[in-house]
């Protein structure tokens, strides 16, 4: 598979600057033909100067599509030296969870060790739990521990494309404005960007998004802007004692990073319930919190199960009620039945939420659970 970069263009909107290149190679084996498409990447024009020359963003999302091929990758520029380092060590760990798979040679230019480098604090910002937790705590532990030297987040970065299609205007337009609303609240700078790389073949479909593609996806869309960020958070989905091969971990985040932008994955000390409960403390997070995917768009369904989770600990933590990005309703632990999924990583967390739900005296969270737990489900909800 070859990457090959073409000249910068107008973006999708207007005041927007496009980088894009083609890529050639070898498709899936359950596909027919030859890979031949252009792969962009948008960005506001004033952002443009801080975008980096060297193809870091690029590696990262070509790179699970040619461990999946077998197909060794060839980009046709600059790649920091760090990140082909640590791409083959990024292969390492999938073919220890993916067996029969192994690391394809990634070649390159060397990149120019001279190109100015970021000072900034960018986070991945989409308004749910683990990303409100990692604003409002990482900035809390700033201020409490100055002996760090941890510096604030100046930056929330959200993609077009990724959670949200492309094709969806009205409901981008929804959501830029309620992470608008949450950047002005709490201090920071909002940066959008769009791509389509979730619409091409190289993203390996829905079905390995999460298991596999979506960290590497990630940490690429902030690459693009290599001399504005010295570090990118992303947010942990679950806790280091839950921690299972996904495409966003402690262990492989970090090897996205470039020597001159660590990533991190951040928030992995706290399970989502603790998160939950966290974020009653603030108002800007209560009023914006969006976790809900089931029709990829900027509401909250509150009848799927990750909005039913999400209204289970709120209501446990006594905030169900200030939680007006849901719909109004009777909330019922019955409706729980009728949601049950028997994904591992599911039940995981409603055992953690039977045991606080004991704490509290929660009798009816507590038979519910219980109950579902001790039975299989039909569904397979795999929505973290």
């Amino acid at each position: 598979m070859r990457f090959t970069p073409l000249p910068r263009d107008a973006g999708l909107q207007s005041g927007h600057v496009r980088l894009s290149g083609r890529i050639t190679g070898a498709g899936r084996a359950d596909e027919v033909g030859w890979i031949d498409e252009v792969l962009w990447a948008d960005m506001p024009e004033a952002f443009a100067a801080d975008a980096t020359e060297r193809l870091d963003a690029w590696l990262l999302w070509l790179l699970p599509h040619a461990f999946e091929t077998g197909e060794d990758l060839v980009l046709d520029g600059p790649v920091d030296a760090e990140l082909l380092r640590n791409a083959h060590e990024l292969m390492e760990v999938w073919a220890c969870w993916r067996p029969g798979k192994s690391p394809v040679r990634v070649t390159a230019e060397p990149a120019d060790a001279l190109e100015p480098q970021g000072t900034r604090t960018g986070l991945f910002f989409t308004a749910g739990v683990d990303s409100f937790f990692s604003l409002l705590r990482h900035d809390e532990m700033a201020r409490l521990h100055p002996e760090w030297n941890l510096q604030p987040i100046d930056d929330l970065i959200y993609v077009e494309g990724y959670d949200i299609p492309l094709n969806k205007r009205p409901a981008l337009d929804r959501k830029r404005t309620a992470l608008q609303a949450v950047a002005e609240e709490t201090g920071k700078t909002l940066i959008t960007l769009a791509t389509n790389f979730r619409d091409s073949s190289l993203s390996l479909r829905k079905n390995t998004w999460g298991p596999v593609v979506h960290g590497p996806a990630v940490a690429a869309s902030g690459l693009l802007l290599g001399r504005r960020w010295n570090s990118l958070l992303l947010s942990a989905a679950v806790a280091y004692d839950e921690f299972d091969p996904w495409g966003s971990t402690c262990l492989t985040d970090p090897l996205c990073s470039t020597s001159a932008t660590r990533v991190w994955h951040y928030g992995a000390g706290a399970d989502r319930l603790r998160k939950i409960e966290f974020l009653t403390l603030s108002d800007v997070a209560i009023d914006h919190l969006h976790v809900c995917w089931r029709d990829a768009s900027e509401r909250n369904c509150g009848a799927c199960e990750k909005c039913f989770r999400t209204l289970l600990a709120l209501d446990m933590a006594g905030a169900r009620e200030r939680a007006r990005t849901f719909p109004a309703g009777e909330f019922s632990m019955d409706i729980l039945r009728d949601l049950w999924s028997d994904h591992e990583p599911v039940k995981r967390m409603y055992r953690k939420m039977r045991d606080r739900a004991q704490i509290l005296g929660r009798a009816d969270v507590v038979s519910v659970i219980e109950e579902c737990l001790s039975r299989p489900s039909s569904h397979q909800d795999r929505s973290q």
